[in-house]
């Protein structure tokens, strides 16, 4: 039979009455429901939102009054007397009007984030509510939604009822997925506490820099009536996938090759966050839209959102087609290598940029790009278009004195753009024309701009971006690194819908897009894992949740049916119903030493639980059976770390139980069971085909294996102490 752990179902499981809707009164606004552009994509039947109220009041029009709201009474629909009215300057969507910053799954969760009342730099848009009825105006607590299109943007936000006003501020730091995350960097805001039977809102960007302030939705509840509800995997009612942002570690990188025209390109498919250290963190830790490289097309700059001129094209051959949409958003481009600067001088640039632009070039000759003040050039968070024609130009101009050798110099150069939403372009100029004359070449550029505001023509443009024959780089390849998933707990965790009809589960992944060089991990340790599974389920049945090469740590699993018992694998990332882990006999969750030398006692016992090739005896190829299929490694590999090499010689002799008649465990060197370390052991390892062959996972099948004779192991024995000597030393 089959051996289980049933013992690692831990934490508080939540009756379904508590999760299903709020337990008291709630009522719901969502605005911009006619959004994305008549589309009434926004629009929510359904419970949505971070607490789950039921029936929601769509609203449409930037700017209205509405008397036929009603409220949800624990998920019941009731009429009110409750009036509404509002003013905004437009209403948006945070995806489908050329923003793409709403990623979720289709279902009333993506809907109430989906349209919001709009402000311009300097407008407030305003709601009033009055004739809040007793059930709630005795005491409440305010949800606000605060989703918008463009990330590093924000508002301020101030509610007012009986008392003193009161104001919370909120950044959008990343396109919303389906989890609802409270304060200042995430997606909606909670003010608890209030009372009266009126409630005034107002919302206005922080700065004129930073402006939007989106107002996506107002859910307000009898003070304790709606508690948060564990964020569902992939939106409520529906069974998906969720991709997590993973940060790369431990990069490897091979050498590089000749230079060649054109500077390296990293693109990354994340918004652009308004400033240099924030850029920098998102290039220093996260995974590459594409493999880096250099425009094969012969133009490092591209037109996105623009017309294409000279040989500039809409995006690069290599980052086509688009993959936020026909105009990419919300991603950050770096670009390295080397400027040839031609002759001695006063250099002056500008760029062509949506959103922001950082320009830095080697003036001090020491090899690096930027570490010094002087040597930035650009550094600028205003949009402008590719012909400085938007945004009065965007105040991107830069200029700098360069003394370089007769023929010129190669001085390094870093170029980074990000892009938030909109319009998109990379491009930068100089006032330096290659094709004059001598002497007339500095400051030769015809139609350069004397100010910000002054536009560029489309004929001049195409002679004064810095060209390929002026740039180059060399790529050195990536070999290897982590991607390192993150998960952020919302305060309830998270809720994985199962259908055991269709044998569908919601799933966290950690995406791989090249398996031979990244290993993805993901660490789940104390997340709560929340099961609300319906369909037909059997004892043992078993569905992937987490994808990912590596998971560390152990959630915390409940279950919405208290009568259900869910238990998480490490190893394969599976939630496994009405039974434990197979072969987990010490019940810890993991596949770890401690069950091989619990396995050891049983093949002394014979205790057939542990029968796990259900031949009637339990016995070395019961422990072959739990190496190989359930670990997944290869027999001798002692420290379990997924190879047989030298170091598990190290590690057994090290604990010095080699024909020493004391007992031994599997990390001493017993690999057959026996509960000793003597030659027999190395014959079960070797047996096995996996000494320095690496993972077992993908290895090919292996022809048989020639068992060493007694005097080969000899042999190795000498060779292995004579390495352990070595090591010491």
């Amino acid at each position: 039979m089959k051996h289980f752990a049933v013992g690692i179902v831990i934490g508080l499981v939540v009756s379904t009455s508590v999760l299903a809707s709020p337990t008291g009164t709630s009522v719901g606004f969502n605005f911009a429901a006619g959004e994305p552009n008549g589309g009434f994509e926004g629009e929510v039947d359904g419970a949505a939102g971070a607490v789950g109220t039921v029936n929601w009041n769509n609203l449409e029009s930037a700017t209205d009054i509405y008397e036929d709201v009603v409220m949800d009474v624990s998920g019941s629909t009731q009429s009110t007397g409750i009036e509404i009215d509002w003013n905004s300057n437009n209403t948006w969507a945070s995806d489908g009007r050329g923003e793409a910053n709403n990623t979720a799954q289709e279902g009333n969760d993506r809907a109430l984030m989906l349209g919001y009342l709009d402000t311009t730099a300097t407008s407030i848009t305003e709601v009033n509510i009055s004739n809040l009825p007793a059930a709630i105006s005795g005491g409440f607590d305010v949800f606000l939604y605060t989703h918008g299109g463009i990330n590093g943007r924000g508002g301020t936000y101030t509610l007012t009822a009986d008392g003193p006003s009161v104001s919370q501020e909120n950044i959008n730091r990343a396109a919303f997925d389906g989890n609802f995350i409270e304060g200042e960097d995430g997606n909606y805001l909670f003010f608890e506490g209030l009372s009266g039977d009126t409630l005034s809102i107002e919302a206005q960007a922080t700065t004129e820099q930073l402006f939007r302030a989106p107002l996506n939705a107002i859910e307000i509840c009898a003070t304790g009536a709606c508690l948060p509800l564990p964020t569902p995997v992939a939106g409520r009612g529906v069974i998906g996938d969720q991709g997590l942002l993973a940060s790369l570690e431990n990069p490897v990188f091979g050498p590089g090759g000749d230079p060649k025209a054109g500077l390296a390109q990293e693109w990354y498919n994340q918004g652009n966050p308004g400033n240099k250290d924030a850029i920098d963190a998102i290039f220093d830790s996260s995974e590459l839209l594409v493999p880096t490289f250099q425009a094969g097309h012969g133009a490092t700059w591209w037109t996105g959102s623009a017309g294409e001129f000279g040989e500039l094209l809409k995006y690069p051959d290599e980052v086509q087609p688009p993959f936020n949409g026909n105009n990419n958003n919300n991603y950050v481009v770096r670009a390295t290598g080397e400027i040839l600067i031609p002759e001695s001088g006063t250099y002056r640039f500008t760029d062509g940029t949506d959103d922001f632009t950082y320009l830095a070039i080697d003036i001090d000759k020491s090899g690096v790009a930027g570490d010094s003040n002087d040597e930035v050039l650009i550094e600028d968070n205003s949009w402008t278009t590719p012909l400085r024609d938007g945004n009065n130009g965007g105040g991107g101009l830069g200029e700098a004195d360069f003394d370089v050798a007769a023929g010129g110099e190669w001085l390094a150069i870093e170029f980074n753009m990000g892009e938030g939403g909109g319009g998109d372009s990379g491009v930068l100029y100089w006032d330096y024309d290659p094709n004059a004359a001598a002497g007339q070449r500095l400051a030769g550029a015809e139609g350069f701009p004397e100010f910000s505001e002054d536009p560029l023509f489309v004929e001049d443009a195409e002679n004064m971006y810095i060209p390929d024959t002026h740039l180059r780089s060399e790529i050195r390849p990536l070999v290897s690194a982590d991607l390192v998933g993150e998960v952020t707990s919302p305060p309830r965790g998270f809720e994985f819908e199962i259908n055991g009809d269709t044998d569908a589960a919601d799933k966290f992944v950690v995406e791989n897009r090249d398996a031979d060089v990244y290993t993805t991990i993901l660490d789940v340790e104390g997340v709560p894992f929340l099961m609300n599974a319906a369909g037909d389920l059997q004892p043992g049945d078993s569905f992937v949740i987490v994808d990912a090469d590596q998971i560390l740590g152990m959630p915390v699993v409940t279950s919405l049916d208290p009568d259900q018992v869910w238990t998480f694998n490490p190893a394969t990332g599976e939630i496994i119903f009405g039974a434990g882990v197979e072969g987990d006999y010490n019940n810890n969750g993991a596949l770890d030493i401690g069950d091989l030398d619990l396995q050891a006692q049983a093949i002394k016992d014979q205790n057939l639980s542990f029968d796990e090739n259900n031949d009637g005896v339990v016995d070395t190829a019961d422990r072959r059976f739990w190496v190989n299929e359930l670990k997944n490694t290869w027999m001798g590999d002692a420290d379990l770390n997924g190879e047989f090499n030298s170091s598990d010689f190290v590690t057994v002799f090290t604990a010095g139980k080699y024909e020493s008649g004391d007992a031994a465990s599997w990390s001493e060197g017993d690999w057959d069971g026996d509960m000793d370390f003597d030659s027999t052991d190395f014959v079960s390892a070797f047996s096995d085909g996996g000494y320095e062959m690496g993972q077992r996972e993908g290895v090919p099948t292996l022809d048989p294996v020639a068992v060493p004779e007694p005097s080969s192991i000899a042999l190795l024995l000498i060779g292995a102490m004579c390495l352990l000597r070595l090591r010491r030393r």
